[in-house]
């Protein structure tokens, strides 16, 4: 295919034509061959590359314009590109060719002319027609001709133009990439997601029911020493001194414990990586993870408890001065914070609705910013069921008519600090169920991660086989019947896993192909899209073959790996280098929800064949097959196409791995409400213990009028149960709100798990409210009723 004439003489002297698009020019062997003259009809049969690189013919009608003398240019074998393993060949019919080929069609004649001729062109079309016709996805040519301006000398033009190109080439351009291996191992090592940012979200609750306990300690131990602060005061000491007095003791108090509790976050954090490196190591894949502690960490964890714990004391020692020094010398150190009804009502309410504002927010946002939503809405959510709890225990008129109404009307009595010791349990409580909300089940019919795929498979070797057809599987060597089995193969461009099994950070993702009977049969759940076409409403995979600007092509990714791995959102671009290493906008128009695709991108096989020529064959396959018949197609498949590197997986197996990774996470943030529940129950061992001591008076008059110690132990086992029950209600609703884009998903939901930790954490603090009792019933009540 000539895109000119120019050097091309006619056999009988008369000027050549210009070549049309459905013209041909014969030399004067093939002419003699075929005896043709110009003007007659000239039939060309040629070989079409079908998708899985299998031969088929055409044939074309040309006519015949002129016949070319073989000289000069039409003589030049060079016109034909150099194909390893023919040129070498003094026999066309030796040649050992490397697709179908009759060698019967070749005659003694045309022994002779490759004899003498060699690769020389037999005839000629036009450019237009040779590149509409034998075009394909490497290409539409195989040379370039250059020619000198006139009365220039030949041998100066070609070094000019050949130092020309050379300055202009680039070395990435002949495969010959310099890569900077330590700064690019530097960054991978960096991670592909930062977690602590989570981790410091869960942790602020935890934080927070720490502090509420260092109020309650703090209060207990200062009513304790009514007495003496009605001393100082009566001595002369003001109320700042008192106050500078007790802030110091309480700071020293508070240094020797971060000290300890720095021992406590490094032993912590230890424990963790040991987990990952044993109990977890299917989520991180390597055992070669080690503690790293800065000196900076430790310091600034250490300043900010003494700060958080400085405030707290603070609080609590400018309410504990408001009561008269007459209480206090008298040894009362109870304080009632007499809270406005109103100002509390009004709290609640704002709190609700900003929570399910908030909520209702993260339905519809990215799931970035819904990270962010969640901890506002649970924290809302929180403070408005405390402050509800706190306006039904003061509005509360108790009847007292059994041991169940006696425990209810007994944590009304100190409505402040009942609130405080179920705001421990309910921390805690939220902290568990909003992270075991999100657990993963591995339920691919409620996920649709699938896709109802049952298994997939990689291939070393690229196939171009249909595995869909008999003969082909026969060729492959597999003489089993597989009609049962449907097989969809897809181009694989390899590259860097992009999903959480990967613990480096990933800058070449792999890519897939999708065919078109793939994207014609849809499937998954999608979690976002763009804008919808009527027809992409109904099958959202059309997305792929939307068209866009040169040099961007439609992709879909997994919501997982885009967000936390590339760290991208819908609409946003992946730019990857092309086969000539040109930069291609990779657009994310959809977003899987929970899919196999998790270590990929997708996009159309058109867009591969088109920027990927290079990689033919197929080397990832998706299969659906009877869920009885997955292993013995597993065994058929990686025994026959052992020689390809074929490795078969249950789909089911992949998403498990995917969330195991998952699920590790959220094990790690589980302990942190683990820790939440212990300061829970600790804490409501000591408002019970608080309550004997304070309403020692009280139970003994109860033991003295016949009431056994066992019946008094029930009563206060109540009372604590009920704020038990309270904080894990309040806790656990608020979890829910928080949650509520997870639980409105199609996503499996570990209702089983979730209800079991509940009752555990129920069992647990009743279990530590009895220890408690029975600590506290042990005190000897007759110099309590003495003093009464």
């Amino acid at each position: 295919a000539l895109g000119s004439t120019r050097g091309l003489r006619s056999a009988d002297g008369a000027p050549l034509p210009q070549l049309t698009d459905d013209g041909i020019l014969l030399n004067q062997w093939s002419a003699h061959q075929l005896n043709a003259a110009p003007g007659d009809s000239i039939a060309v049969t040629y070989f079409v590359v079908g998708p899985r690189e299998e031969l088929s013919t055409r044939q074309v009608h040309f006519h015949l314009q002129g016949v070319v003398a073989l000289q000069g240019l039409a003589a030049d074998p060079t016109l034909t590109p150099a194909y390893p393993g023919i040129q070498e060949e003094k026999n066309m019919s030796s040649w050992e060719a490397p697709f179908p080929m009759d060698m019967d069609l070749i005659r003694p004649q045309d022994e002779a002319y490759w004899d003498k001729y060699g690769a020389t062109p037999k005839a000629f079309v036009s450019a237009a027609a040779g590149q509409h016709l034998w075009r394909s996805r490497f290409g539409d040519l195989t040379a370039l001709r250059f020619y000198p301006l006139p009365n220039a000398d030949v041998e100066s033009a070609y070094q000019n133009f050949r130092s020309g190109l050379l300055q202009r080439l680039r070395p990435d351009q002949a495969g010959l990439v310099v890569h900077p291996v330590r700064r690019a191992a530097l960054q991978a090592a960096t991670g592909a997601t930062d977690f602590s940012g989570l981790f410091i979200g869960f942790s602020l609750f935890l934080i927070v029911a720490a502090a509420l306990l260092v109020v309650l300690l703090f209060k207990f131990g200062m009513e304790q020493r009514a007495a003496e602060v009605g001393v100082l005061l009566a001595s002369g000491y003001t109320d700042a001194a008192v106050r500078q007095r007790f802030m110091a003791e309480g700071g020293v108090l508070a240094g020797v414990g971060a000290l300890v509790g720095l021992g406590g976050a490094v032993l912590y954090a230890y424990l963790l990586l040991l987990g990952l490196r044993t109990w977890w190591l299917d989520a991180v894949g390597t055992p070669f993870l080690h503690l790293h502690v800065t000196w900076p960490s430790l310091l600034a964890g250490y300043l900010l408890t003494l700060l958080l714990v400085s405030l707290t004391i603070w609080r609590a020692v400018r309410r504990f001065h408001h009561l008269p020094v007459s209480a206090l010398l008298s040894g009362s150190g109870a304080v009632q914070v007499q809270a406005s009804q109103r100002r509390t009502q009004w709290c609640a309410a704002i709190a609700l609705v900003l929570s399910l504002a908030l909520s209702a927010a993260a339905l519809a946002a990215e799931a970035g910013a819904a990270a962010g939503l969640f901890f506002g809405s649970g924290a809302a959510a929180l403070i408005a069921g405390l402050a509800f709890f706190s306006i039904w225990l003061r509005a509360r008129r108790h009847t007292l008519r059994s041991t169940w109404s006696m425990g209810m009307g007994n944590s009304a009595r100190n409505p402040a600090r009942s609130t405080l010791c179920t705001a421990l349990i309910a921390v805690a409580s939220f902290v568990i169920v909003a992270v075991g909300a999100n657990r993963r089940v591995d339920d691919t019919a409620a996920t649709a991660g699938s896709g109802g795929f049952a298994l997939l498979a990689e291939a070393d070797v690229p196939l171009h086989q249909n595995l869909n057809a008999a003969a082909d599987r026969f060729a492959l060597g597999i003489s089993a019947d597989l009609d049962y089995a449907r097989f969809f193969p897809l181009r694989l461009l390899p590259g860097e896993d992009i999903s959480c099994l990967n613990l480096y950070q990933p800058t070449k993702p792999r890519l897939l192909g999708l065919p078109p009977e793939f994207i014609r049969r849809g499937g998954f759940h999608f979690q976002q899209t763009v804008e919808l076409s009527p027809a992409e409403a109904q099958n959202p995979w059309l997305l792929l073959q939307r068209p866009l600007e040169p040099g961007a092509i439609p992709a879909i990714g997994d919501l997982n790996s885009v967000l936390w791995i590339l760290h991208r959102g819908l609409g946003d671009d992946v730019v990857v280098e092309d086969a000539a290493g040109r930069p291609l906008k990779l657009r994310l128009l959809g977003l899987l929800q929970s899919s196999i695709f998790q270590s990929e991108l997708l996009i159309s096989a058109a867009n591969f064949t088109k920027h990927f020529p290079n990689r033919s064959g197929y080397s990832y396959f998706l299969a659906q097959t009877p869920a009885a018949k997955t292993g013995e197609l597993t065994s058929i498949l990686e025994e026959k196409l052992a020689p390809y590197g074929f490795d078969v997986t249950p789909t089911a197996t992949r998403l498990a791995a995917y969330h195991a990774v998952e699920n590790t996470y959220l094990s790690t943030f589980q302990t942190l409400g683990g820790l939440g529940l212990l300061l829970g129950t600790l804490g409501l061992g000591i408002l019970l213990l608080r309550n004997v001591l304070e309403r020692a008076g009280e139970l003994a008059a109860l033991r003295a009028g016949g009431f056994r110690r066992a019946h008094l132990g029930k009563l206060l086992l109540v009372e604590n149960g009920f704020l038990l029950l309270a904080g894990i209600g309040i806790g656990a609703l608020a979890a829910a709100i928080a949650a509520a884009p997870h639980l409105l998903s199609p996503a499996a939901l570990p209702w089983a798990s979730l209800g079991l930790t509940l009752l555990l954490v129920f069992a647990v603090g009743l279990a530590t409210s009895a220890v408690a009792v029975l600590l506290a019933l042990r005190t000897p009540l007759l110099p309590a009723l003495k003093a009464e």
